[in-house]
Formats: structure tokens, C-alpha cells, sequence
């Protein structure tokens, strides 16, 4: 059995492709980069998502200058091309991806780094997390987090 697809939301009822600035950054591979992740996420109106692809970016919550009340481009003719290569069949909107995430609190990333990402998690652990964001309590020993460290390995 097939699927159905998703009905197309027309850009002009959407236009969310001009309501944030994407950035892309590396991923969390490593504690240097897990923390710049972290402090994306500690401030206001900035989200992390990472595509099915893969590929992390970082997300200003930022509405387009040229984004008319009628959610129309003001601009349209003259648009940049970074703008051209949006179109509503690939969009978030339209086709969100099944294993694409998005992190919009530094908790909810820490959970996922600890659960994915377990060695670089540890590193974080007591020396680059603030108190206000420590899990309340720890529910592996750091014999459990290796074992978990181990099978991710293989």
C-alpha cells in the first residue's frame, strides 16, 4: 500500500521559509561543539534542527524585512537566490522529515546528546553544564554510560 502525500500548503499561505534565518553548524561530534550547541539554545527565539540528511543548523526565529502582511514577498522579482531555491514540495511544512530534529531548549538537547551522543556527554558532565540544566538525577552509573558508549561504537 502506498501512502498518501501530503497535501501542498501553497507558499502564500504559509511563508514560513521567510520567518527564520537557518545557519548551518557542525554537528555535536565533539564537547567544543556539543557546548556551542548549548549556547545557541541559551538564548531567545534560536532553535537547532538537524535534517534527514543529517546536516545541523542553527535557526533565528526572524521575520524577512521584505515579508508583506498578505505573506507575499515585497521583493519577489528581485529576490535573492538563496530565496529562489525555497519552493513548497521539499519545505518543513510540506515534507517534514520522519528523523529530522529539532532542539528548542537546552534540555531537551542534553537529553538527546546523553541518550545518542554518550562519551560527548560525559565530558559536559559537572564542568560544562549549569546547574539549571543537570538532569535531577542520574540515572546511569558512569560503568552504564562506557557500556552504552561501547555499543554505539559498534
Amino acid at each position: 500500500l502506498r501512502q498518501a502525500q501530503p497535501a501542498l500548503v501553497p507558499c502564500t499561505e504559509c511563508a514560513r521559509c521567510c520567518q527564520y534565518l537557518g545557519v548551518g553548524i557542525n554537528a555535536p561530534t565533539t564537547p567544543r561543539l556539543a557546548t556551542d550547541v548549548l549556547w545557541y539554545l541559551y538564548h531567545e527565539q534560536v532553535s537547532i534542527y538537524r535534517d534527514e540528511q543529517g546536516e545541523w543548523s542553527v535557526m533565528f526565529e526572524t521575520r524577512c524585512r521584505n515579508l508583506r502582511g498578505d505573506l507575499l514577498c515585497g521583493v519577489y522579482e528581485a529576490r535573492p537566490h538563496i530565496c529562489r531555491g525555497f519552493d513548497n514540495t521539499t519545505c518543513d511544512v510540506t515534507a517534514p522529515g520522519e528523523r529530522a530534529l529539532t532542539f528548542g531548549e537546552p534540555a531537551e538537547f542534553l537529553e538527546w546528546l546523553r541518550a545518542k551522543r554518550p562519551r560527548v556527554y560525559a565530558k559536559l558532565e559537572g564542568r560544562f553544564i549549569p546547574e539549571r540544566w543537570q538532569p535531577a538525577a542520574k540515572t546511569h552509573t558512569a560503568r552504564a554510560r562506557r557500556a552504552v558508549a561501547r555499543k554505539a561504537r559498534i
